[in-house]
């Protein structure tokens, strides 16, 4: 094939398309693949013709010059999360990876974001500091007689959450009379609410334990 035009766009232009840190000799091969090289015939960068060379050369002087970012992959991950495993996910192994300026600038201010907000719900989580909550169901006819929830004359409820010793958290307050609009499913909908509401806090504690491990590693 014709050789290809190395400049600092063909790289910069290969890790955004890429969306992801990429080894050296795969960035290589990936700038190849976009000029035009089948990607079957030359599959890694040894399959490449001498330009590869050049190539390499010319990523090692974007690095020195900062218009590449090369951190090893316990930073990517440290940066990426899950979204970065150079085993399960890209199928790769290898100590350093680079990315443009941009996208490590990019990356990082979302780390930073995402840092602040599993803070702020943590924070949230700890001030609350409730108890595992219950649930108490009161069902109403609209002449205010309270029945079972499933009496045909029920058209109001409420669902409190209750802390163990009977302190409301929080209530939601359903009417489904037969002649509003969807009964059945605003009634449904106020249920999944109340669960929600119920299991949240130990959920999102759970969650959070499964963040921190996976930030820790």
């Amino acid at each position: 094939m014709t050789p290809i035009t190395l400049n600092r766009n063909a790289i910069l232009n290969a890790l955004e398309a890429a969306g992801r840190p990429l080894q050296r000799y795969d960035l290589v091969t990936v700038v190849f693949w976009a000029a035009g090289y089948d990607r079957d015939t030359y599959r890694t960068v040894q399959d490449l013709p001498d330009g590869s060379l050049e190539c390499v050369q010319l990523i090692d002087r974007l690095h020195a010059d900062g218009d590449l970012v090369r951190l090893p992959s316990p930073k990517w991950r440290e940066i990426l999360g899950t979204a970065f495993d150079t085993t399960t996910i890209h199928g790769q192994r290898g100590y350093h990876w680079f990315a443009t300026r941009d996208q490590h600038a990019r990356w990082t201010q979302a780390d930073r974001d995402r840092a602040e907000r599993i803070a702020a719900i943590t924070a949230r989580l700890e001030a609350a500091n409730l108890p595992p909550l219950e649930l108490h169901r009161t069902d109403w006819t609209d002449n205010g007689g309270l029945v079972d929830a499933d009496d045909p004359d029920a058209v109001h409820t409420s669902l409190e959450i209750l802390e163990p010793g009977g302190a409301r958290v929080a209530e939601v307050l359903c009417n489904h009379a037969p002649d509003d609009e969807q009964p059945e499913q605003a009634l449904a909908a106020a249920e999944t609410a109340a669960d929600l509401f119920i299991h949240a806090p130990a959920d999102l504690a759970f969650l959070l334990t499964l963040v921190n491990e996976n930030t820790s590693r």
